[in-house]
């Protein structure tokens, strides 16, 4: 039986998965549909798709296993299951961020004033596109690698030197000496970097822009937002979000490394916090691209 802690954990979990795979579906599907009709076909849209279908993934493979292990079926994978399902979380969170980073730099790219230098560049980035996001797979593939040597099944969980990660286990002794866990914080502030020059430079550009039309407003009540600025206002929010999320469920996860406790409410709130941006980005998306809604409505 569950204690009345975890039966909450377990309602929150759910609650989150369910929301997490109807927005991310439901946005997969309209933007395949808008890419497919060609009703206004943006270069965007690949991304985009790319993004939700990684966070769609994380969902699954992060999702069930948790929500499984609160409810104490923590032996429904062996340990080579255990070693599958984690490499695919890491690969996941790797490949929602590198996603995430990749929309912020195509988006500052889209709005960057018509000069030479930045008209050659938007020429050429649609092109980038797809071999940007086979690369993000192909690093983030070899770059956890690692996990599946220092993770084992729940059976070995209360061994000395592993840490519990709800339905397996780190061996946190023999990872240490190749400090696989430093490469891979090196490899995300890489792309937290990308996404936050990207996004200082989205907001000097929305000030500029505000600032020259100004008078407009003034002027004619009935001006609107260009779709290329409520894109830019989305990808700033959901580059926020993803910075809020992460700041919030670092102390947990601090917690939970330094102390190596066995599992705990700890471990599964930062396991509800790292999947709360997967869950909202859609419903993100959705509020503030009014073209996609639009496009959809056409037809």
């Amino acid at each position: 039986t569950m204690f009345p802690q975890e039966k909450v954990l377990w309602i929150f979990c759910l609650i989150q998965f369910i929301i997490g795979i109807l927005g991310n579906g439901l946005l997969f599907c309209m933007y395949i549909f808008n890419f497919r009709s060609g009703y206004r076909k943006r270069s965007i849209d690949p991304i985009l798709l790319h993004f939700i279908f990684t966070n769609a993934l994380l969902l699954l493979f992060r999702g069930i296993p948790e929500m499984l292990g609160i409810k104490k079926w923590e032996y429904f994978v062996n340990d080579i299951g255990c070693k599958f399902m984690s490499y695919l979380q890491s690969v996941c969170r790797g490949l929602s961020l590198s996603s995430t980073s990749l929309l912020s730099v195509f988006q500052a790219i889209t709005i960057s004033p018509t000069t030479l230098f930045w008209s050659k560049i938007k020429t050429k980035a649609p092109k980038c596109v797809l071999p940007c996001c086979l690369l993000y797979w192909i690093f983030n593939m070899l770059i956890d690698v690692f996990v599946p040597i220092y993770i084992t099944g729940p059976k070995n969980r209360t061994i000395k030197g592993r840490l519990s990660l709800g339905f397996c286990s780190l061996n946190v002794n023999g990872m240490r000496p190749l400090k696989p866990v430093i490469w891979k914080s090196v490899y995300n502030f890489v792309f937290v970097g990308i996404m936050a020059c990207s996004s200082v430079y989205m907001v000097f550009i929305l000030y500029r822009h505000h600032q020259q039309v100004k008078h407009i407003h003034h002027t004619n009540l009935t001006s609107s937002v260009s779709p290329e600025i409520q894109a830019t206002r989305s990808i700033l929010l959901l580059a926020s979000t993803f910075v809020c999320f992460s700041t919030v469920s670092g102390p947990f996860i601090i917690y939970i490394e330094s102390f190596q406790k066995t599992i705990s409410w700890t471990y599964y709130v930062s396991a509800l916090l790292s999947m709360s941006f997967q869950s909202l980005s859609p419903f993100v998306l959705l509020s503030s691209d009014i073209h996609i809604l639009k496009s959809f409505c056409v037809f």
